[in-house]
Order: C-alpha cells, then sequence, then structure tokens
C-alpha cells in the first residue's frame, strides 16, 4: 500500500502564462499607454487628440476586464476622469 502525499508538504504550483500569451498582454498595456500619452500631448489637432482618445477607451474596456485598474491606479487627472466617465 502507498501513502498518499501530504499536499501540506509540497509547494504550491502556479500555473505560468504562455508566452505568447504574456508578450501579447504587454502589447496591449504598451500600446495603452502611449495611446494616452499621445491623447494627453495633443494639444492642436482636436481631431487627432480625438481619434487617440477613441481607441485609449477602446483599449481601456479590455484592460478593465482583465483586472489591469484593479491593481494599477491612474494618476494623471484628465485622463483617470477620462476612464472614469467612460464606466
Amino acid at each position: 500500500m502507498h501513502a498518499l502525499p501530504n499536499p501540506s508538504r509540497h509547494a504550491p504550483t502556479r500555473v505560468q502564462p504562455a508566452v505568447p500569451d504574456a508578450y501579447a498582454a504587454m502589447g496591449w498595456i504598451e500600446e495603452f499607454t502611449e495611446l494616452a500619452r499621445l491623447a494627453i500631448e495633443e494639444e492642436d489637432d482636436e481631431l487627432l487628440r480625438r481619434s487617440y482618445e477613441d481607441e485609449l477607451l477602446r483599449r481601456a474596456v479590455y484592460l478593465r476586464a482583465a483586472g489591469l485598474f484593479d491593481v494599477m491606479d491612474i494618476r494623471h487627472p484628465a485622463l483617470r476622469a477620462m476612464l472614469d466617465d467612460a464606466r
């Protein structure tokens, strides 16, 4: 008769995300931060700024669903207000 392993003696295992998925997630975050920077800095072209904001808000839906904004705070007041208004 074999004894069953005691789960408390073994270190918990973690499921590691697949590397392509991790790179894809980082790509979305990088694109989001770049769009945020462009939207904040654009002062001359209203249409261009709005296109940045529209794309930013489109991506924010997915990032919010993934829980990014549960662990990260937006410090820029205008960007924070824009994302709060879009909920």
